[in-house]
């Protein structure tokens, strides 16, 4: 698996697991009885999820910690 493969991999695995522990939160919210707070919770996590609408101007940023505390580096150099 080459650099590019792996890393998407893992960015995938990142949103699988994301997608997970808030179906698991919303789920333990409702059985709690805490019918608002769950609600929250989804309508935060459909935002979220929504960032590639037209009417949307957010964005998510995505970057390699690696390289951008080498990026860091190299401009406290100048």
């Amino acid at each position: 698996m080459n650099p590019l493969q792996q890393e998407q991999q893992s960015v995938s695995y990142q949103v699988d697991t994301i997608m997970a522990n808030r179906n698991r939160r919303f789920k333990w919210l409702m059985k709690k009885g805490r019918t608002e707070d769950a609600i929250a919770v989804g309508e935060e996590f459909m935002e979220w999820m929504m960032l590639d609408q037209e009417d949307c101007d957010e964005e998510i940023l995505y970057y390699k910690e690696d390289d951008l505390g080498e990026q860091f580096v190299e401009e406290r150099q100048f």
